[in-house]
């Protein structure tokens, strides 16, 4: 059975970079004065990383490819977003990107590309609650050699999102919560099967998003191969 790798982490107030763990299930949860930020490590054949915005590092050293750090409150305005090899705590960091966040807004970094092409992806997360007996879905493509990409649902034959490209995402749309559903992922107009997701169950309520990572040329021994992941926020 799928399981959706997250990261939940909780550092001093002292720090002032995490202030609380936040959770969009909490309907009375408020951010007045900071923004709620996730980080997901998709840059195939690069080991566990660690992160920082501005000077103040979260401190993870088990941050692997396809793991995602859970929401935590983060000041606004312009940050420095810092990626460094886990392994080496001291070093200076092997990517830096200036990123901007808003006061009471859900982002999604995503950490893409080998070191020497590093990007750091920012998608605004939905708060908007899904309707009844569904669910909240996008697609994202963080393939880095993929063109636009298609993402099915096994067993039938229309896209639920079509011709998504490289460091982009679909739209959060409803979808009907269900059991054991099979996403897979195809280029854009085309038939050839790049990827499945092991089955997973949408559960009603909740918000979720289905991405790639690795390179649709690379190789499944080193797990650089094209592959479907998830989320939920």
């Amino acid at each position: 059975m799928f399981k959706i790798n997250s990261i939940s982490i909780t550092l001093l107030a002292s720090a002032m970079l995490v202030m609380a763990s936040c959770n969009k299930d909490d309907d009375h949860y408020y951010l007045p004065e900071a923004a709620a930020v996730g980080v997901v490590h998709a840059s195939a054949g690069l080991p566990a990383l660690d992160v920082a915005l501005d000077n103040n590092r979260l401190g993870v050293n088990y941050f692997n490819y396809t793991d995602r750090v859970d929401y935590f409150r983060a000041y606004t305005g312009n940050r420095v977003f810092k990626v460094y090899h886990a392994s080496a705590p001291s070093s200076s960091p092997i990517f830096t990107k200036n990123l901007t966040f808003e006061a009471g807004k859900y982002y999604s970094v995503f950490i893409t590309d080998t070191a020497a092409n590093m990007d750091a992806v920012v998608l605004r997360d939905s708060t908007r609650a899904a309707g009844k007996d569904s669910v909240r879905l996008r697609f994202a493509n963080m393939s880095p050699d993929a063109p636009g990409l298609d993402l099915y649902v096994k067993g039938n034959n229309t896209p639920i999102a079509t011709n998504i490209t490289y460091k982009t995402a679909s739209q959060f749309f409803s979808y009907p919560s269900a059991g054991n559903v099979i996403f897979e992922v195809r280029r854009n107009g085309q038939t050839a099967l790049l990827a499945t997701l092991d089955p997973i169950n949408l559960y009603k309520g909740r918000i979720y998003t289905v991405w790639t990572g690795g390179y649709i040329n690379g190789n499944a021994e080193d797990g650089t191969r094209i592959r479907l992941e998830a989320f939920a926020h």
